[in-house]
């Protein structure tokens, strides 16, 4: 089931891995003085947050599509009933809220991902006493850029999930369940929790959030 409940975030992660890789790359060609890194630092990160709220809308619609079909709805419902849901003000809500599985919200995060790339470029490449012992330690720019994208694919990555989840108990919500049961994979890439966790039913507003990063474990509605 999570292979397929998934497939749609795993596309969408792809679509934007490439798409900042791409953005994260031309950091490197650019050159830089103390005012335009900010300023071109911090619309790349707000183009990327662009892209990646029209990625998570295609994402939250088939999540909620999929829910849906879970709770037997056919397709004709189902997909008018996403399209309903799942508008851009919904999307924007999911990620303007503190989530439980990050600790942080979307937009403030990448705001402070882009001051701490701004930061490091501008030791790195500066004069005085800390940017030189830097370099003498082989960071350099590039360094900085790497690992800010790391960090970018990581938060981007899992918004994706949690915009899957929020979506499939959603439809299971418009579709009038009241229970969800935790599933998850029997393999041994489980952890302890999530494996003790299979296969209990919780209401909806009382199902339990992920326990951890890039939890893959899926929500089950309860059929009566």
């Amino acid at each position: 089931m999570a292979d397929k409940v998934y497939e749609s975030c795993d596309r969408a992660i792809k679509v934007l891995n490439r798409v900042s890789m791409k953005e994260f790359s031309r950091l490197k060609l650019a050159d830089f003085d103390n005012l335009n890194v900010i300023r071109t630092v911090r619309k790349m990160y707000r183009k990327l947050a662009k892209q990646a709220e029209q990625e998570y809308r295609k994402v939250g619609y088939d999540g909620h599509l999929y829910g849906m079909m879970l709770c037997g709805f056919d397709r004709k419902k189902s997909v008018r009933m996403a399209e309903n849901a799942i508008t851009e003000e919904w999307i924007r809500n999911i990620l303007a809220e503190t989530d439980f599985v990050t600790l942080y919200r979307f937009d403030s995060e990448t705001a402070r991902k882009a001051d701490r790339l701004i930061e490091a470029i501008a030791a790195v490449e500066g004069t005085d006493d800390r940017g030189a012992a830097l370099r003498s330690m082989k960071f350099n720019r590039n360094d900085q850029i790497d690992s800010a994208l790391r960090n970018w694919s990581k938060q981007v990555g899992q918004y994706a999930i949690n915009v899957t989840d929020y979506a499939v108990l959603k439809a299971f919500e418009d579709a009038g369940i009241e229970e969800a049961e935790w599933e998850t994979e029997t393999d041994q890439r489980v952890c302890s929790y999530c494996h003790s966790m299979s296969g209990k039913k919780y209401r909806l507003d009382e199902f339990p959030s992920k326990p951890h990063i890039n939890c893959r474990c899926t929500a089950k509605p309860v059929l009566k």
